[in-house]
């Protein structure tokens, strides 16, 4: 897992290149960076695809992406034999 520097870093990316290819503004990449503020999950999501990456590999995005995650509807979940009150 890396940090959102890292990743940036590793693309040879400014924070204002990864802002612009993200569609966000670079103060926000910095604020990401510095710790000052998490992303929301449509952030985190465009940031990711800019660097080539999913969300759940940058450390800053583990929130937003445990967000991102939805829950097995629970028809699904019967078919797979987690039928709720059956034992």
């Amino acid at each position: 897992m890396l940090t959102l520097r890292e990743a940036r870093l590793r693309r040879r990316m400014s924070q204002q290149a990864l802002a612009d290819s993200a569609g966000v503004a670079r103060v926000t990449v910095s604020q990401i960076e510095l710790g000052k503020s998490g992303p929301r999950p449509h952030i985190a999501r465009r940031l990711a695809d800019a660097l080539g990456t999913v969300p759940s590999e940058i450390s800053e995005f583990r929130v937003a992406a445990e967000s991102m995650r939805l829950p097995t509807p629970s028809i699904l979940a019967s078919l797979d034999g987690d039928q709720p009150g059956r034992t």
